[in-house]
């Protein structure tokens, strides 16, 4: 019996992520809805949201109330109910 190799995981990801349940709203220039963000990283985030009415490439500000944080970005992928934010502004502090 030939051994099966163990895979191995890459990470290709240029920030680390950090599992997060924030509540946060997206605001776009036509709509504002209310989201949670699942994780994070000082390069983009990945959002729990209705993706209706979403495309990529589109423009968004997210807020994040109770951490009085808020940043921008760009949605970069869309799957479900998911979207995918790329940040074009940091936030002070994660």
């Amino acid at each position: 019996m030939i051994p099966r190799p163990k895979l191995l995981e890459i990470e290709n990801r240029d920030y680390k992520r950090h599992a997060c349940h924030w509540p946060a709203v997206l605001l776009t220039d036509n709509f504002n809805r209310s989201c949670v963000i699942e994780d994070i990283s000082n390069g983009g985030c990945r959002l729990l949201i209705n993706t209706g009415k979403l495309a990529s490439g589109d423009t968004v500000k997210i807020q994040v109330p109770a951490r009085k944080l808020s940043f921008s970005g760009k949605v970069v992928w869309l799957h479900c109910e998911e979207a995918g934010i790329k940040f074009t502004s940091k936030p002070a502090k994660l």
